[in-house]
């Protein structure tokens, strides 16, 4: 059984963000530049690859998740492993997707500690090769894991990663008040617009996610009907999904054929 037996005032939780990046970049020969950039979990489900092995399908790990219902799949995947190897640990998806700084944080401050505590190799795992190829959103360029990053010297106007870039300094507003004005209302209506569409995100997201939790709880009792379900709810930008005349659901990928 796995050891995850801390608690939130384990030192764990006081591990800082550079240190949580650094440890994935170098294990894993990515690039990620941000804590809110785990929350795809594609990261953590080679984690898991590296610590136990073949308890991860690396090929379903979708590297280039940018958005909830694209994470929610990893999230699905990591899951899974953590059943195979008796890990108790909850993980609040629908938190973790929203890319929030903190509730990422958390979570991996707890994974960094789960794998200190269990991880009994790692030291020699080639991670690009594992990943048969597959391009990711933080690409690292071909350095075996656990080698530091190429240090490199940057030029005067170039910025240093992790620091934002000098603001230009704020064009002289125009005279009068009636181009500000249409500006402001046209603010305004994007605003709403934006608000609206994010409502009617969640709103779909949350009837995709209680159609997935209903389909959880026929797992492994080779319902079809509910088979079929998941392969739409599953179904990548890769994939193309056909509904077939006689109700059977068939997904064709770019790579690897029919599903």
């Amino acid at each position: 059984m796995a050891n995850e037996n801390f608690g939130m005032m384990d030192g764990a939780f006081f591990v800082p963000k550079s240190e949580l990046l650094g440890w994935v970049n170098n294990l894993l020969c990515l690039n990620v530049a941000k804590v809110e950039q785990m929350a795809s979990a594609a990261a953590y489900c080679q984690i898991m690859d590296v610590m136990y092995p073949g308890c991860i399908p690396m090929s379903k790990i979708n590297w280039g998740a940018k958005y909830e219902h694209e994470f929610v799949n990893n999230y699905k995947l990591l899951q899974q492993a953590f059943d195979k190897q008796n890990v108790h640990k909850h993980i609040e998806v629908e938190k973790l997707i929203k890319a929030k700084y903190q509730d990422n944080l958390e979570f991996m401050q707890w994974f960094k500690r789960f794998f200190d505590l269990n991880c009994r190799g790692g030291a020699d795992y080639n991670a690009i090769e594992r990943r048969k190829g597959a391009k990711t959103l933080w690409d690292a360029g071909e350095r075996k894991a656990g080698a530091a990053p190429a240090r490199t010297v940057e030029k005067p106007a170039e910025k240093a990663k992790g620091m934002s870039a000098p603001k230009p300094q704020a064009k002289p507003k125009p005279s009068g008040g009636g181009g500000d004005e249409a500006s402001e209302k046209q603010i305004a209506e994007l605003r709403i617009n934006c608000d609206t569409l994010e409502k009617e995100r969640d709103f779909y997201f949350g009837k995709l996610r209680s159609i997935e939790l209903f389909c959880d709880h026929f797992e492994g009792q080779n319902n079809q009907v509910v088979m079929d379900i998941q392969k739409i709810l599953f179904a990548t930008d890769e994939q193309e999904v056909t509904v077939n005349e006689d109700g059977t659901v068939t997904v064709v990928s770019n790579d690897a054929g029919l599903i």
